[in-house]
Formats: structure tokens, sequence, C-alpha cells
């Protein structure tokens, strides 16, 4: 009873840990890598709204079409229902291929729908600029109170991207703004209260990567400056803005460079127009590390770290068998500042802080029986005879669930089949920790 009454004590805790500790990157509205609908088997059920929605449009242009998905972003239907025109009622946008054109024309489409005397009704028909959507937001910009409409556009290929803005008013689709893109968002860049444009551009044969913040005022879209980014991105994971001090916030721009490593460009606003953060090209470089590994607020403060990856002590930098220790960096100034360090799984999304006292003294090794991760003080040497100070691991298994727990581990957290344990070595040696300090330690990154 009394070791059931302890592991529910320490679940409590981590919970509470988790919520406080935990804070994912700030992702305004905007269009990021998404799950890809290709990897749909099937579309999903329509609901009632969505069906009605169908009808309405097959009554107006034929049976023959075929739905449509954004292939990324935040909305991944083929339907976006929203008040587009701030009257107070919402309209419907629908993606759908018509089978019935001609091979001359555009099979991707447009529809908008609103209701009349509380039916839905086809107002507005359009071609799509591009043979794929590949995402859709619907925004307020500038200090306009209506809705805008961007869509995202791909040709075959998925690699040249062009970017729509669109105005709906008295069942009319009207063109404000079009440019080419590798990522935007509609975000409020420089804290005026207002959403400004950002898009991103990828490097090219004839150009380098960009990024450019647009602003709408008075019906337009103006370019509100533009800058080359200092690193040749050819694609780009996500977009973080960090909101230290309240202030205006830095934009943490994470790029692929090749098809493995990832940078992070940090602009801001400044007087109006984008600016760099980070003092040269060698400080964005500081930055490379594995594809996956994106910025985001590990400790709850508000700011974006970035995560840089190395070897724990005792490894060679080529060793093929080797575990990573991560640092994560924060601004400080213009300025790139360890905050913390510890080991992160990307694949389990669990974060440890090592404890101050273990910066240098400790290594890890990936025991390759239990599958765990093995810390040991470590005194310049790789040996055998290393002091165990803990273990930490996951399994699927709830046979090896019970042996883990039999075997004086204790339950960190489930995700999916998955228990992820930790066990604190008895030991005599003052870098050795309880399990209470130790737990506190761990932390669930989504």
């Amino acid at each position: 009873m009394k070791k059931n009454k302890m592991k529910l004590s320490m679940r409590r805790r981590l919970g509470s840990l988790a919520a406080f500790c935990l804070s994912a990157c700030l992702l305004l509205t905007g269009c990021t890598i998404g799950a890809s609908v290709d990897a749909m088997l099937k579309p999903p059920s329509l609901s009632r709204e969505q069906q009605q929605i169908y009808v309405a449009l097959q009554d107006a242009v034929g049976s023959n079409i075929t739905l449509q998905y954004p292939r990324s972003g935040t909305n991944l239907s083929a339907f976006t229902v929203v008040d587009l025109d701030d009257d107070g009622d919402d309209e419907a946008i629908v993606f759908y291929e018509k089978t019935s054109l001609t091979a001359a024309e555009n099979n991707l489409r447009i529809g908008v729908l609103d209701q009349v005397d509380d039916r839905w009704q086809s107002v507005c028909d359009i071609p799509a600029d591009g043979t794929e959507i590949e995402c859709v937001e619907i925004a307020a910009i500038g200090t306009d109170r209506p809705n805008r409409i961007f869509f995202g556009y791909s040709g075959a290929d998925q690699s040249d991207k062009l970017l729509t803005v669109y105005a709906y008013e008295d069942g009319v689709m009207s063109e404000l703004f079009q440019t080419s893109y590798t990522m935007f968002q509609v975000a409020d860049l420089d804290a005026d209260q207002n959403r400004e444009l950002l898009v991103l551009g990828r490097a090219t044969d004839g150009a380098a990567a960009s990024a450019a913040m647009y602003r709408y005022d008075g019906g337009e879209m103006s370019l509100s400056g533009k800058l080359e980014l200092r690193t040749a991105f050819s694609d780009y994971s996500q977009v973080a803005y960090s909101q230290s001090g309240g202030g205006i916030p830095e934009i943490f721009i994470d790029g692929a460079v090749g098809a493995s490593t990832l940078q992070t460009e940090i602009l801001r606003v400044e007087e109006g127009t984008l600016s760099y953060v980070l003092p040269d090209s060698d400080a964005v470089a500081s930055t490379a590390r594995s594809v996956g590994y994106l910025s985001r607020d590990i400790d709850g403060n508000g700011s974006v770290e970035i995560p840089v990856q190395q070897s724990f002590p005792g490894y060679e930098e080529d060793a093929s068998e080797q575990v990573r220790l991560t640092r994560w960096l924060g601004l400080s100034g213009t300025q790139l500042v360890e905050q913390c360090r510890g080991y992160f799984s990307l694949s389990d999304g669990c974060m440890f802080f090592l404890p101050l006292d273990w910066y240098g003294t400790v290594t890890a090794v990936n025991d390759t029986l239990s599958g765990d991760i093995v810390f040991y003080r470590y005194d310049g040497e790789m040996t055998e005879h290393m002091t165990e100070l803990l273990r930490y691991g996951s399994v699927s298994d709830a046979e090896e669930a019970q042996e883990r727990e039999s075997d004086g581990y204790i339950l960190l957290y489930t995700r999916g089949n998955a228990s992820y344990y930790m066990r604190a070595a008895q030991t005599e040696d003052k870098l050795g920790k309880t399990w209470q300090e130790l737990m506190v330690q761990f932390i669930l990154v989504g």
C-alpha cells in the first residue's frame, strides 16, 4: 500500500511539473509543414453541415466532382466554414476537382457558399491558381476587420508554390495580392496589435533564401522590407515567436540545409522593417543540428531556445555509437547563450535536464541489453567501472513494464502503448541524487 501511494504521489507531482514546465512554441496563424493527405487511406466522413454544403455545391456545379484537401497547415479539411465578410454569418469555402472540365482548364476549383434563408447556396466559383492546394488560412490582417483569405498553391512537383490573397464581399472573391513562397505566416510581427504577412522563400540557383514582411492598409498589400537570409535554406520546418519581455517578438526561423541539417535564423522588426538579430553568418551556423530538433520554449519562460547537440564527455566526435548531449541556446541581446542542457530523445519526446553539478562530470551510455540510457560519473575515461547514477528507458510491452516496476523503476509517464521509466542509483557518490530530485528533471516535449 505504501508503495502504491508513493507512485500515485509521484505521478501527481510529475503531472503538475509537466503542466508548469512544458510550453509549446507559439505558432500564430500560418502554413507550416504538416500531415499530407497522401497518407490518408480514405477521405474523412462528412459532418451533417458539410454534407449540406456538399449537396448545395453539387446542385450548383454538377455531381462530377471530387473533394480536394489541403496538404498542410492548420486547416486540413476540404471545407472551411468561417465568417469571411464580417456580416455575422458563416460562409463556406470548398476545394474540389470537376472531372468534366476539358484538359485545357484547371481541374482544381474553389466554391464559395453562403446561407440564404437558412440554406446553403453557391454564390461564387473560381479556378484555383495551382494544381494542388497546399494550405489555407483565414485571418484578419492590418487594420481591416473582415477576414482575408490566404491560399497556398503548388504545381504537380510541389516545388514552386504560389500564395494568393483574396477578399470576399457580396458574393465576389477579389484577388488582393499574389507572390511566390516556400512558407508563409500571418502574425503580429511588431506588437502593434495588427497582423502582418511573413513570406519565406527558399534558395534557388538564381536567388538567396529570403524573408519578406508585407503590411495591409487601404485595401493594398505593401512590402515593408525583405532580407536575404544568411543560410541557403532549401525548405523551412517552422517559424516560432519568442515573447520574452512583452515587447516586439524575435522570429525564430528553422530551415533545412541539405537533407539532414537544420539551422535557425533569428529576425525581428525594427523601425518598421525586418532586421537580423544574430550578428553574422557564423552565429547562424552555430545553430546547426539534426533535422527534427525544432526551436521551442523548453523552460516555460516565454523565450524560445534552440537545441544544438554535441557528444557527452568521453566520446570521439566521429564515434558511431554515442549518446548525444543537447544544449538549449537562448538569446541574450544579440548573442546565443546556453540556458540548460541535458538528454533529449526526439522519438520519446522526453527531456532530462542535467543537474548543474553533472555538467562536464557525467556521461551517458546506451545499454544495448535493456535499451536504457545510463548516466555515469565521468572521471576522464570511459570504463566498465564508472559509477552509475541514473537509468532512463521506455518499454511498450506490459510484461516488460511489470518487470521494470518490480526492479525499482519509477513510472514517469505513458504515451500510447509506451511507458517511460527512470531508476536512481543507490550510491554514496556526491553526484548521486534521490529519485525525488531526479524525477523533477524530466519533462514531456510535445
